[in-house]
């Protein structure tokens, strides 16, 4: 097996919270990749991926029983750092079948003490991009605001915009919003909801046999790919020229996130965008819900304890990090 066992049990366990992250309102999954220590090493395999992995794939069909075919995929595997990537992606899918309810509940019947958790959880673990960060001059820091903005900015603007169902703008939404999930902190489901797209995209996937379906959706299928590709070649090459810049942007777009994540909402005022299966999308309704101040100490209690946890499990996947930088 080209990972240990202990590797493949990080990257399993890294999947599930990385998806665990994509369900929890301002929060995305390279923000759980940040912290966890695993981003820089995931930028770098989606980058690796070019028209020699298709050749190499292709020819190991064609021609599996042949020796040297099969040694030129693994070694094609290898530079990719494709295990990686698979158990890594099923740790991912693991955690949206098993905990896409559990966090839908949670968000309906008990959304302050949800949001506290995370909030818990992901500050002590800011201590991981932080140590990234290799110069610490007045002008890398100011790199905080940008990403700090970029996070919090687009939350008043949500639904403002009427969308289009126009294939070349079905094109460009999902390109934008394919990178904006790379980032920490932003939400591509968010974007979607500034541009006015989210809506029309839930719709077009109720009616996915219709023509006119089909040619949208292939459209946004086809932006996603390519801003991945591209978008991802953009955040390595700041990696390699600007890697102080770029980590206290990203460290930015994470504290922007607490924006989002604030317990404390009128949350009846939140949009209501209803699913495929007509269920109320809880974790839209919360992004979009005004901030409040706690009305009393006893509203504070339970999302306080929830904190609290949420630090102890914080200083968990520090410790997890930290192990990972062992091996």
């Amino acid at each position: 097996m080209p990972l240990s066992k202990k590797e493949i049990l990080f990257c399993l366990l890294n999947g599930f919270l990385i998806g665990i992250a994509n369900l929890i309102p301002g929060v995305s999954g390279g923000t759980f990749a940040l912290i966890l220590g695993l981003y820089d090493r995931l930028i770098t395999a989606i980058t690796s991926l070019n028209l020699d992995t298709i050749k190499v794939s292709i020819a190991l069909v064609f021609g599996f029983w042949k020796e040297d075919v099969r040694k030129r995929f693994a070694e094609e595997m290898k530079r990719i750092d494709f295990w990686f990537l698979v158990f890594l992606g099923i740790g991912l899918l693991l955690s949206v079948i098993s905990g896409a309810k559990l966090i839908q509940y949670l968000l309906q019947n008990h959304p302050q003490a949800t949001l506290a958790l995370f909030i818990g959880l992901i500050f002590p673990s800011l201590a991981v991009p932080y140590k990234l960060i290799e110069k610490h001059s007045l002008v890398v820091w100011l790199f905080l605001i940008p990403g700090i903005l970029l996070t919090i900015v687009p939350s008043f603007f949500m639904g403002d915009t009427t969308g289009s169902e126009n294939p070349l703008i079905a094109f460009l939404t999902g390109a934008v919003a394919i990178s904006a999930m790379i980032l920490p902190g932003i939400s591509g489901s968010y974007i979607m909801l500034v541009l006015g797209e989210y809506q029309i995209v839930i719709g077009k996937l109720s009616t996915i046999l219709e023509p006119s379906s089909i040619v949208f959706l292939a459209a946004f299928g086809i932006g996603c790919l390519l801003g991945l590709l591209i978008f991802t070649h953009f955040v390595k090459w700041l990696f390699v020229k600007y890697k102080s810049h770029t980590m206290t942007f990203l460290l930015g777009l994470i504290l922007g996130s607490f924006f989002i994540l604030w317990p404390f909402k009128d949350y009846a005022n939140g949009q209501t965008i209803v699913g495929r299966s007509g269920e109320v999308k809880r974790d839209i309704q919360i992004a979009t819900a005004k901030n409040v101040l706690p009305k009393d100490f006893a509203e504070t209690q339970i999302p306080l304890a929830a904190l609290i946890l949420g630090l102890v499990l914080g200083f968990g996947l520090n410790r997890l990090e930290s192990l990972q930088e062992k091996k």
